[in-house]
């Protein structure tokens, strides 16, 4: 297995986490929620998942931007190796440097390529962050009116 292979999946993994965190959430605000009786007790905890569910997508955000970061230095590295080619010189490259240059080439394009997705996926955990604290659930509780 390549490097861009073993990147690509710990992107893949980080597309699904948004999902698996909200469904995590979801399931302990049900269970913990439903058995809660007090209104501020409920309120509380409420706040507190809405708390862990924002410090899991900051958590998840810090680690996509820090594989972009990675992405970026392994094409600095690239690069470096690259230089080695140069189509200016008097003599014609000859055929295995040729083959070497190309093969840089597409490994830079991999990395930029997935380098690119995991900002776009950091973008997309950051705007799920946002959207869950400008629309927070009501979690006040209502007293039903009882007719005697």
């Amino acid at each position: 297995m390549r490097a861009n292979d073993s990147s690509s999946a710990f992107a893949s993994t980080f597309a699904q986490a948004n999902e698996e965190i909200s469904r995590a959430v979801g399931r302990m605000r049900g269970a913990v929620l439903s058995s809660a009786v007090d209104c501020q007790c409920r309120d509380r905890v409420n706040w507190a998942l809405r708390d862990l569910e924002r410090l899991e997508r900051d958590r998840i955000v810090r680690r996509l931007l820090t594989a972009a970061g990675e992405q970026r230095q392994r094409i600095e590295a690239l690069l470096v190796l690259l230089a080695d080619f140069d189509s200016n010189e008097p003599a014609a490259p000859d055929e295995g440097m040729i083959v070497e240059a190309g093969l840089l080439f597409g490994d830079i394009a991999a990395a930029a390529e997935l380098g690119s997705s995991l900002l776009r996926q950091s973008r997309q955990f950051r705007f799920a962050n946002d959207m869950a604290q400008r629309d927070p659930e009501s979690a006040s509780c209502s007293v039903p009116d009882i007719d005697e």
